[in-house]
């Protein structure tokens, strides 16, 4: 009986989301930077910078929200809409926009306790220095309360998009994640 189950999950996971009719890239763009900024900086400190961020890895959360692997009242329902192509044209569009500078914030004692989670955790094994890989995001200057949200929510389990990063941040202490979102905040790239 599992495999019957499990043969049908998989064949409705494969099925393509149908396209969203009327699908104009600078369309669908304007609605993005609504929230993610026009210049890439976002119009919120908790909404995630998108433009130059790794283009997979932008895909991947479009198709992850549209799909309800991934869940917020905002994106879910956009993300939704768009087919396999579409979620590729914008995911390509960001990724080609440069990284915008914003400003981090650190606190003294940010970076031994950011350390601390960062061997805990065991960040740099996927991370590297920061700057994101196809798959992996970019991290280094990302907004602060994003970076925060986003793994306090792995470690309670309510981002249930990648498993491992929920097991890997269970020992971090809360303490240890504001710092390290501090910390991130302030790399820069060159």
């Amino acid at each position: 009986m599992k495999l019957p189950l499990l043969v049908l999950a998989g064949c409705l996971a494969a099925v393509p989301a149908l396209a969203k009719d009327n699908f104009v890239l600078e369309d669908e763009v304007a609605l993005c930077t609504g929230c993610h900024g026009e210049d890439g900086v976002p119009v919120a400190t908790d909404y995630p910078i998108i433009a130059g961020q790794q283009y997979f890895y932008i895909f991947t959360q479009l198709r992850d929200f549209g799909a309800g692997r991934r869940e917020n009242e905002t994106m879910t329902p956009i993300a939704a809409e768009y087919d396999r192509d579409q979620a590729k044209e914008i995911a390509q569009y960001f990724a080609d926009k440069p990284w915008p500078d914003v400003p981090g914030s650190s606190q003294e004692g940010d970076r031994q306790l950011a350390e601390k989670a960062m061997t805990a955790a065991e960040c740099s094994a996927c991370h590297g220095k920061w700057q994101g890989d196809s798959r992996i995001p970019r991290l280094a200057g990302q907004q602060v309360d994003y970076l925060a949200t986003t793994m306090l929510d792995f470690k309670s389990k309510t981002r249930k998009n990648a498993p491992d990063m929920s097991n890997l941040m269970a020992d971090v202490s809360d303490d240890e994640i504001h710092a390290l979102a501090r910390y991130l905040s302030t790399v820069v790239i060159h």
